[in-house]
């Protein structure tokens, strides 16, 4: 069969043929990061970030705590206990007519540079409740700059949820009003907007869940890809959204393309899903996503039944779960050497992907993973043991991602043919490793009908069915 008819039928994208060779991560609880005793009753850990020197940085905030206390604490790489950053309670910058924040909803850092934002507290801008965001340069309290209602920079008028910044110390949040997403420029060569300022964000774009009801449910958090281009319309970026209540499913995860750092008006969102429903998001929050170097969307999760945290290969708007860390408690992976989760509120990768923390509020710690790449084994050509797993979504139009498990090394060949058995792309051919493994279909020249994929392993092989349906 001549390989060559179809080669503007099926599109590989490249990121997935990485994605596909990447070896098998391999996840360890490690510990946990607890805080000092006499905070624990005053720290109720939300949301985290970490600097380039692998510095962990997370606020508590009393967003649904009255006792507990605005702050931010620190850990460094070896640490076991937080230390105290600054606590806007004890202060007087929390809950005064004087102060500023009323409570902490977002934190990320630039090199050592800190960024946090918090709503500002009412009466002190009454008749509404406003946003506040503090600069730490180098990670010094006494060099600060704030930006807000009758402080400094402008379009702060609404509740900011989740920070990001990109390369060019543009900084993205989740905004109530609209239920959007608002660009800051932090940057010095931008010049669009006065340092602090807004840039015009989309009129008319909600976040597909549609508008916020009553502040409950709310964008929570947003996450940029690490390094990527905002210059440019094909860079994405994320938020995640808890849902107003079990009935009404608001909440999710939306991928949002076509804009840039410096007109965000054109930005469109999207809501992202995937087979088995984990983002399919409950009341719960923060909902917590970061994306790895590799452009892995982790998202930290608190469902019904379920404590998880895993991480995504997202394609357009399907998501296939990749990795686990795992938990002792309800987690999806259950593990006796996994971490007792009971309420994980967010997740942060460190550069080289060999740590992960996560950030629980109701445990009140930070929990620390350390990944061990399977590494190369010798090759084996006895049968092998695989999973093979139903593509999603299906049926599809045109796209749809497949995945499959291998119990060791082994050569593969994974290939998609017609109902009459004819071969129209070979999507995976070569030794890989063990471990979970992903690749995109597009179909987007074929005709609508059923077709098979099917993968081989030296002495066995699999196929399933799928349809596309356009």
């Amino acid at each position: 069969m001549n390989r060559t008819l179809h080669t503007s039928v099926v599109i590989l994208m490249m990121t997935l043929l990485s994605i596909s060779g990447m070896q098998a991560q391999s996840w360890k609880y490690v510990g946990a990061i607890k805080f000092p005793l006499k905070d624990s009753t005053a720290a109720k850990p939300y949301l985290c970030t970490m600097d380039k020197n692998g510095r962990l940085y997370v606020i508590s905030s009393k967003l649904d705590d009255s006792k507990a206390h605005n702050a931010i604490y620190y850990a460094n790489p070896g640490d076991t206990v937080f230390s105290l950053f600054v606590d806007y309670t004890n202060n007087g910058d929390s809950d005064t007519l004087l102060g500023n924040i009323g409570a902490l909803r977002g934190i990320t850092t630039q090199g050592t540079d800190v960024y946090v934002v918090g709503s500002q507290p009412y009466p002190k801008t009454k008749p509404n409740t406003l946003a506040a965001l503090y600069y730490y340069k180098n990670a010094d309290t006494t060099k600060i700059e704030r930006f807000g209602f009758n402080i400094a920079g402008s379009g702060f008028g609404t509740f900011l949820n989740g920070l990001d910044i990109s390369k060019d110390t543009m900084i993205v949040a989740g905004v109530d009003f609209g239920t959007s997403i608002r660009w800051y420029n932090f940057g010095y060569t931008v010049n669009v907007s006065g340092r602090g300022g807004y840039i015009p964000p989309p009129s008319n774009t909600v976040e597909p869940g549609g508008p916020q009801t009553s502040g409950l449910d709310l964008i929570r958090d947003v996450a940029l890809v690490p390094g990527g281009d905002y210059f440019s319309k094909t860079t994405i970026m994320y938020s995640s959204r808890n849902s107003l209540s079990d009935a009404q499913l608001t909440g999710g995860i939306a991928v949002w393309k076509g804009g840039t750092q410096t007109t965000p008006v054109d930005y469109v969102p999207s809501r992202v899903g995937d087979f088995e429903g984990f983002l399919s998001f409950s009341t719960s929050i923060p909902y917590g996503i970061t994306v790895d170097t590799k452009g892995i969307l982790w998202v930290a999760g608190v469902d019904t039944t379920r404590r998880w945290v895993k991480g995504f290969f997202v394609d357009g708007v399907n998501a296939q779960a990749m990795y686990d860390l795992p938990s002792q408690t309800s987690g999806d992976v259950k593990s006796p050497n996994g971490a007792p989760m009971s309420a994980p509120s967010d997740v942060i990768i460190s550069k080289d992907g060999n740590v992960a923390y996560v950030v629980d509020r109701y445990a009140k710690c930070a929990f620390k993973f350390q990944n061990g790449n399977t590494g190369v084994r010798t090759p084996d050509n006895s049968v092998q043991s695989f999973e093979l797993n139903q593509n999603y979504p299906n049926p599809f139009n045109p796209t749809t991602l497949i995945s499959y498990t291998l119990a060791h090394q082994s050569y593969v060949r994974l290939i998609v043919t017609d109902l009459l058995g004819r071969e129209v792309s070979v999507l995976a051919e070569g030794t890989e490793e063990s471990g979970k493994h992903v690749v995109s279909f597009n179909g987007a020249s074929l005709p609508s009908g059923i077709y098979f994929y099917t993968l081989v392993t030296p002495g066995s092989s699999f196929s399933k069915k799928m349809m596309l349906l356009k």
